[in-house]
């Protein structure tokens, strides 16, 4: 069985769409903008955008871990 996306498993968004909607993410579009540019309903530009945000939160904090003991002065 061929993937019809090989960024998200189960997808019904094909890769070129899923591209497309990467690359107006990165543009800083609103979901109902993405989802009026690329026919895709709001719901489902909310669900990717969610889950697009979440994995960048993840890679970041994945990156630099911020570990150790934290001072504060109090003055």
């Amino acid at each position: 069985m061929k993937l019809k996306n090989k960024y998200q498993k189960f997808s019904k968004i094909s890769e070129p769409q899923f591209r497309q909607i990467l690359r107006l993410f990165a543009l800083d579009l609103t979901v109902s903008d993405t989802a009026r540019l690329t026919g895709i309903s709001v719901r489902s530009i909310n669900t990717l955008f969610l889950k697009l945000r979440r994995r960048l939160a993840v890679e970041s904090e994945r990156q630099t871990p911020f570990d150790g003991v934290v001072e504060l002065d109090e003055s």
